[in-house]
């Protein structure tokens, strides 16, 4: 069915499986590819990279499929767990090797598997730990515009409203304002916060606009901090189009200190 001698030829099918919408099959792949590298007691750093790549899809995959099968949301707690203590070997025999840069990044990567594991939470109705861990991936990387989010995201979806979400609502603007310009990659929107995946603008807006009704019940201060931002974001939008506002201006610098992981929830939403 699928060749499983060569873990990275696997990851990069997996993934194919993934932007497939095809996560069934992606989940059985990813689930032996991993089991598979873990029996190997003696793998090296490469196939340790390798491993740490294909928990942190497997756990992904998961999630996704939790939304429809709640049991799977369990796999990917699981699934993250051991990603935690992988990544931290990686980054042990990264530095055992003199790479200190990867090492580095490895580590900062801790920030979006914290997110990942919090919106697994919030699905399971979970919102203290959900909280917990979007906190956490906030303190690793100040602004972390995807836990900001998330973590709104969440207290909507658990309490039905966001009375108690001034806190909240405050951070998600910061972050947004923290993540700079509006940049245009062909007919893509997306702010590049430094050191964080890209985010979609209109999606990202599509996202918000429901939490600034007065129905979902945001105290004022942050409901406004938000809908400012929106406003912003949306005029940027138009300058760009326009010709009034450079429309790569931020790009490079970003690209360069980009730490990516692989963002599975493009393609759920997609």
């Amino acid at each position: 069915m699928f060749e499983m001698s060569d873990p990275a030829t696997a990851l990069i099918q997996i993934r194919a499986y993934a932007s497939e919408a095809r996560y069934e099959m992606a989940e059985v792949m990813a689930s032996a590819l991993t089991q598979r590298m873990i029996a190997d007691k003696n793998r090296d750093l490469t196939i340790q990279d390798l491993l740490v790549q294909g928990l942190r899809d497997l756990a992904n995959i998961l999630e996704i499929r939790g939304k429809e099968k709640a049991e799977k949301l369990k796999l990917a707690l699981k699934a993250s767990k051991e990603l935690s203590k992988q990544r931290a070997r990686l980054a042990k025999l990264q530095k055992d090797a003199g790479d200190i840069d990867s090492a580095k990044t490895t580590l900062a990567n801790k920030a979006d598997d914290e997110v990942q594991t919090g919106r697994v939470f919030a699905l399971m109705g979970k919102k203290g730990k959900a909280m917990k861990k979007f906190a956490k991936a906030n303190k690793l990387r100040k602004h972390h515009l995807e836990a900001c989010t998330e973590a709104v995201g969440a207290e909507f979806l658990i309490s039905g409203h966001l009375k108690k979400g001034v806190k909240h609502g405050r951070r998600l603007a910061d972050a947004m304002t923290a993540a700079g310009a509006v940049n245009r990659t062909g007919e893509i929107f997306q702010l590049l916060p430094e050191g964080q995946r890209p985010a979609e603008v209109t999606s990202l807006i599509s996202r918000v606009t429901p939490w600034c009704d007065a129905n979902a019940e945001m105290p004022e201060p942050a409901r406004n901090l938000l809908t400012q931002n929106i406003m912003d974001l949306q005029s940027q939008i138009q300058r760009i189009e326009s010709g009034e506002q450079a429309a790569n201006a931020a790009l490079s610098a970003a690209v360069d200190k980009l730490n990516p992981t692989m963002d599975y929830h493009s393609f759920s939403r997609s």
